[in-house]
């Protein structure tokens, strides 16, 4: 580096370590501290660091003016916070180095040291034109000698003085074989006579293939020949400085590409006369690209600021990547807030055309939304097509996926082999900083122009203050409710709309903010004084305006509040009747009459409701009847309605609520006084009708109609109470009347302290337990009535009923007769919830206990007892028969008769007792052919002569139980045992009676008929007595199995001989049945 480089370095509170990093670079350090200060140093400065810390501006207008005054002194930015978006803001004003504080000054000092020797190249360059030899090969101040000698090409003829020839010549031919410059010497007719090794690695020709070939052939394309053509004339002239310097072209390589260099061309004369041209040239194809690059990158950067939407930003960002990067691959997605997803909102043609449907990419661990949820740019040194969620038919290598901020994701590739340069890296994160910072200027402006929409449309006034209550704006509301225009209040102090007090009360918010140090919001009233001096009471919502932390004044939003007002008042007067209507609702309780009520009523409705006209109409009958009028009517309105006349009959049938503002246009109001003209006709909820008018036309409210219907709640509240009341008397008086009449022995108790206390009990009680309700009333009820071994059951009992249970039992209790047993049912006062009050039922069952076991212990000596008896008279009477002769066998055998028509009739017996022994209830259904099959096969069994017929329907299923089988063979076997045939015939039909849901089952036979004294005695006709008697139990068993069943059993004559027994059972429903079984056989 040279000692006389300057370098300026702006920053007012300049570090140490900052400054001596830049004297390792250069020894002559500036700090200045300010960009002002900057300018006064510009014209010998070499380069500018400026710093973020400068006071008189910001870094991009700092950039942008100290370019404006020094197009080439490279300028480095050293800010405190660094960040993509400065960046591109940066280098769009001109900046040639940006290094933020974060990355050191160690990288600072080596990006100014780059620049200087890039700057000092093109200065080295510039130098080495300044001299060139005279003509016997010394160096003269206007020209550059010769590298050559005339004689031979390779030997250089210039050396230095104060050493040998061939030491200077070695040095120079090493300096020629060294330059990183490539350096060709051309005859005049623009051919190749010398050719270093830096030409041969630029364009690809050795200095063999090179010697002796033109220029334009070799080195120039078609469209640069001319030109190139132009400017070889102008040096051949030699006729000063201004044929010399450096100039950029077109170029061609031996491979065919085309490079940009810069060419250095200076005369070699000798004599005076041009005898060739020597040349110095570098490769600036990157350089060219990148500057082409940033500078497009600068106007796109403009544009992206200049874009209204983004869907334009996102047309502009895909177009820089195709055209300014030259990168064929590329894609803007942004986040989708509904979907929650990243969606492709623009393409390059390259992408489009090797892709199909690119699907919205939502959270998952792909590269493209994990780089847009971290944040982070991501490098892809060797990204794939398998990185991608989606089919792209060709390769690609190095992508950079840039998240744009919150509003999406960039990302740019490389195809094929290709890989993204270093520098095009970085403008990818320079033009994805830029998209961001235009992105978010778009939201801004979207925002603020929602705002500026939601300020001029919104219902209330809007007005910004300065710090001295100075109208900065207003909208359009704040200027028609004051009546002032928005020219003569902005600009003008907030006390021309408002009144002093309001004007106090706003500095006080003010200030109250201003110390709270916070953002808050302040609510406070105040009152808006318009242009015709109409004051509005007002609310206002303020809040501080503030810009860097600086106090600039207030901003508010002011609302209406008169309508506010207004309805508080009224809201005031509402609520203070409400109150009073639940006090006439207090006075409606202690109202004894329908006609106090209707008293009442009528007054509310005049001193709170403030109606002057009412009237409450009765029903009765077919007419509305006056109950109550105010005082002030005349005998008119005195008269009855019928219910289907007027507004009154009106409402009272349809019970609604009709408020008509002029009676005149109802035609089915009644013709009466003309001086009334509106209505409001309430329903008392089937009871009757109130009525209030007025002479006004349209005098009722809404308001009116509420609050009539809420005192007539409370009217229809007092009368329910009237009618429950003398429904309460009434029940009481019924119950009072059956608890001291029913013959069962009854007591009322409650718990107390765990014990049953007696409260009263009817005379049936004092007569069946011998006690005076005296004795019993307040003591303990167990004490007197319950045994000593009862107590525990007598507990559970009544801790059952507390709870709400209903219970029966067989109980065993102490009378003054002593003990006795009794059915009781306790059944509490409340049911299903816990209760403390109980009624007891006492039933007397003694009696029925007592015959039940006497019928018991004769049921058991009949079947027992005389059976064994019977089965021994019949062995002996078989004995008998076998040791008499025969003339007596026939006693004999009578005896055994007899006694095998007893030892049947005990298994009757005992066939009857089961019946009797089973519930009411049927257990049914039961298949009727099936209980036939059993019934008709056991008897054939017995009877084997018998005929027997039938017609029975298939799945024909009665409610009843398995007793129909026994009852079936009995109504069998009597016909077959009464009849006098040696071969009796039997017809067994079933029938289902549809009209009454009843199945028929009838057994015909053709026997002498049965006894119509024995039919009415089966039949309930007659009573049982000693001398009228069945001749057995059969029939009388299937009677009570057909009555247990809930049928009935009836006999009529067969023609021409015989009897019909016919039993009536309830049908079963056979899809009933199959679903029953279904439910049983899958275990539903």
């Amino acid at each position: 580096m040279e000692s006389d480089t300057r370098l300026v370095y702006a920053d007012p509170d300049a570090s140490d370590e900052v400054v001596q990093g830049l004297r390792n670079v250069s020894k002559s350090v500036t700090v200045v501290g300010t960009v002002a200060g900057c300018f006064a140093q510009l014209s010998s400065a070499d380069c500018v660091v400026l710093t973020s810390d400068v006071p008189d501006t910001d870094l991009v207008d700092g950039c942008l003016q100290l370019r404006e005054r020094s197009p080439d002194v490279p300028i480095v930015v050293f800010p405190t916070d660094g960040s993509e978006a400065l960046a591109g803001e940066l280098i769009a004003a001109g900046a040639d180095g940006y290094v933020p504080q974060s990355e050191g000054v160690d990288l600072l000092a080596a990006r100014v040291d780059d620049l200087l020797e890039r700057s000092n190249a093109t200065t080295d360059a510039d130098a080495a034109s300044s001299t060139r030899p005279d003509a016997d090969g010394h160096a003269r101040s206007d020209g550059c000698a010769t590298l050559e000698t005339d004689g031979d090409p390779g030997t250089p003829a210039i050396a230095p003085e104060d050493g040998p020839e061939i030491d200077s010549v070695d040095r120079l031919a090493t300096l020629v074989d060294r330059s990183p410059f490539a350096i060709i010497e051309w005859t005049p007719e623009f051919e190749v006579a010398s050719w270093n090794p830096a030409a041969t690695e630029l364009f690809g020709y050795t200095a063999t293939d090179a010697h002796g070939e033109h220029g334009i052939e070799l080195l120039v394309p078609e469209s640069e020949r001319e030109s190139v053509i132009d400017h070889w004339n102008q040096l051949l002239v030699g006729d000063g400085p201004a044929n010399a310097g450096w100039q950029t072209s077109q170029n061609v390589s031996r491979d065919g590409s085309v490079l940009s260099c810069e060419w250095y061309n200076t005369p070699i004369f000798d004599d005076g006369d041009v005898v060739g041209v020597r040349s110095f040239v570098q490769d600036v194809t990157a350089e060219r690209k990148r500057a082409n690059a940033l500078e497009a990158l600068q106007e796109t950067t403009h544009e992206l600021m200049r874009a209204e939407s983004v869907d334009e930003i996102a047309s502009i960002v895909v177009d820089a990547t195709e055209h300014i990067l030259d990168r064929s691959l590329a894609a803007l997605r942004f986040y989708d807030d509904e979907t929650e997803t990243l969606e492709l909102v623009a393409g390059t043609s390259a992408l489009e055309a090797n892709t199909g449907d690119i699907n919205r990419i939502g959270p998952g661990n792909d590269i493209l939304w994990q780089t847009y949820s971290d944040g982070d740019p991501v490098i892809l040194d060797d990204a794939s097509r398998e990185m991608v969620p989606y089919d792209i038919d060709i390769e690609f290598g190095t992508a950079v996926v840039h998240p744009l901020g919150e509003h999406g994701l960039l990302s740019v590739a490389a195809s094929g082999d290709d890989e993204l340069e270093l520098a095009e890296i970085h403008l990818v994160h320079v033009l994805a900083a830029t998209a961001e910072a235009a992105l978010d200027r778009a939201a801004r402006d979207r925002e603020l122009e929602q705002t500026k929409t939601i300020v001029e449309t919104i219902g209330d006034s809007v007005y910004a203050l300065d710090r001295d209550g100075v109208f900065i704006t207003v909208n359009d509301r704040l200027t028609e409710a004051t009546g002032y225009d928005r020219d003569e209040l902005v600009g003008e102090h907030a006390s021309t709309v408002l009144t002093d007090e309001s004007v106090e009360r706003g500095r006080k918010r003010v200030r109250a903010l201003v110390s709270a140090d916070e953002d808050r919001l302040a609510t406070y009233e105040i009152t808006l004084v318009t242009r015709d001096g109409d004051r509005v009471p007002c609310e206002v919502n303020t809040t501080l305006l503030r810009s860097d932390g600086a106090l600039e004044g207030s901003a508010g939003v002011v609302r209406d509040v008169s309508d506010r007002k207004r309805m508080e008042r009224e809201l005031v007067d509402h609520k203070a009747k409400i109150e009073r209507l639940h006090e006439v609702a207090s006075q409606l309780d202690d109202c004894e009459s329908t006609v106090e009520i209707a008293e009442l009523t009528v007054e509310a409705a005049a001193d709170v409701l403030e109606f002057d006209v009412c009237v409450v109409d009765r029903a009765e009958g077919d007419y509305l009847v006056k109950e109550a009028v105010t005082s002030s009517l005349d005998g008119d309105f005195h008269q009855r309605i019928g219910v289907d006349e007027g507004i009154a009959g009106m409402t009272y049938r349809t019970r609604e609520t009709y408020r008509f503002d002029d009676i005149q246009s109802v035609p089915a109001a009644e013709p009466g006084s003309e001086e009334f003209r509106s209505v409001l006709s309430v329903p008392i909820n089937g009871w009757g009708v109130f009525q209030t008018v007025s002479t006004e036309v349209g005098a009722f409210t809404q308001e009116d109609e509420d609050l009539a219907e809420l005192l007539l709640s409370h009217v229809t509240d007092a009368l329910e109470r009237l009618t429950f009341e003398e429904q309460l008397r009434t029940e009481r008086d019924r119950f009072a009347a059956l608890f001291e009449n029913v013959p069962d022995a009854v007591v009322s108790a409650r718990q107390s302290g765990g014990d049953t206390i007696t409260e009263s009990v009817n005379p049936a009680f004092e007569h069946l337990f011998g006690y005076e309700e005296s004795s019993l009333v307040d003591e303990p009820l167990h004490q007197f009535i319950v045994p000593a071994d009862e107590e525990s059951e007598a507990e559970a009992i009544t801790q059952r009923s507390s709870r709400g249970e209903i219970v029966e039992a067989e109980v065993k209790r102490r009378t003054a007769d002593g003990l006795r047993d009794f059915m009781l049912r306790a059944v509490p006062v409340e049911m299903n919830e816990s209760s403390s009050g109980t009624f007891g039922v006492y039933t007397d069952i003694t009696d029925r206990k007592q015959r039940q076991k006497r019928v018991e212990i004769l049921n058991r000596v009949l079947r027992h007892d005389m059976r064994n008896g019977m089965n021994i008279i019949d062995g002996c009477a078989e004995m008998l028969a076998e040791a008499v002769d025969d003339d007596d066998v026939e006693y004999a055998t009578t005896i055994q008769e007899r006694a095998g028509e007893l030892i049947g009739l005990a298994e009757q017996t005992r066939a009857v007792e089961r019946v009797l022994e089973r519930e009411s209830t049927t257990a049914g259904p039961i298949e009727v052919a099936d209980a036939i099959a059993e019934a008709t096969a056991r008897l054939e069994s017995s009877y084997p002569d018998v005929e027997l017929t039938s017609s029975i329907p298939e799945r024909t299923f009665a409610r009843t139980n398995e007793s129909l089988q026994t009852a079936l063979f009995q109504i069998l076997e009597n016909a077959v045992e009464h009849n006098d045939s040696s071969s009796p015939t039997i017809d067994i039909s079933v029938c289902g009676r549809t009209d009454n849901g009843m199945l028929a089952i009838s057994v015909a036979d053709d026997g002498p008929g049965m006894p119509d004294e024995e039919r009415e005695l089966l039949q309930g006709d007659r009573e049982i007595t000693q001398l009228r008697h069945t001749s057995g139990l059969g029939l009388w068993l299937v009677s009570l199995v057909v009555t247990q069943s809930g049928g009935q059993l009836t006999f009529e004559s067969n023609e021409p001989r015989g009897t019909v027994v016919t039993i009536e059972i309830p049908q079963a429903d056979a899809e009933l049945v199959q679903s029953t079984g279904d439910s049983a056989a899958t275990g539903d």
